[in-house]
């Protein structure tokens, strides 16, 4: 999945004309929900999280982008699809609960989007079908610690999509 992300994010810089490169595949994901903003990412918060995420009971699910796009002021080219999956919905909402639940800010949108950021540019992408879509079995959900302007990923905890 991430490798085909990367090489549709290349064959939309080509098409687009784009000067940017895709991100590498060990940085491609799908964001869920944020936890919050910290210069450093308190152990107490991380332990929070992680007994929170431990009662998470969601099934393994089919995530299908089918169509990429920039995103308005924030120069990233994403993979998305106008349907939203109704498995992945659920377990955006689930994690807010067991998030809310322990004490924590949550994000929960009923308007969110689920997408995957392949690269960055400054020349926007119109909105427009793939070739192929961009389609995999989502089994885990993995708790990461971004470092904010710096693309730096710290995967601190995963937990498995179970039947």
């Amino acid at each position: 999945m991430a490798l085909q992300a990367v090489e549709t994010g290349r064959e939309i810089a080509r098409r687009y004309g784009l000067s940017k490169s895709p991100r590498p595949y060990e940085r491609m994901h799908v964001s869920l929900n944020a936890i919050g903003t910290y210069p450093d990412f308190p152990d107490d918060i991380v332990f929070a999280v992680s007994a929170a995420m431990a009662t998470v009971k969601a099934a393994p699910f089919e995530v299908n982008f089918d169509r990429a796009m920039s995103v308005t002021n924030a120069r990233a080219v994403i993979l998305a699809n106008a349907i939203r999956s109704e498995e992945m919905m659920d377990l955006h909402v689930q994690l807010a609960k067991e998030m809310w639940g322990v004490g924590l800010n949550f994000t929960y949108n009923p308007r969110f989007m689920p997408h995957m950021t392949v690269l960055y540019d400054d020349v926007p992408v119109p909105e427009h079908l793939l070739a192929e879509p961009v389609r995999w079995i989502a089994r885990e959900f993995v708790l990461i610690r971004s470092v904010i302007g710096n693309s730096e990923y710290e995967y601190l905890d995963r937990w498995p999509l179970l039947d």
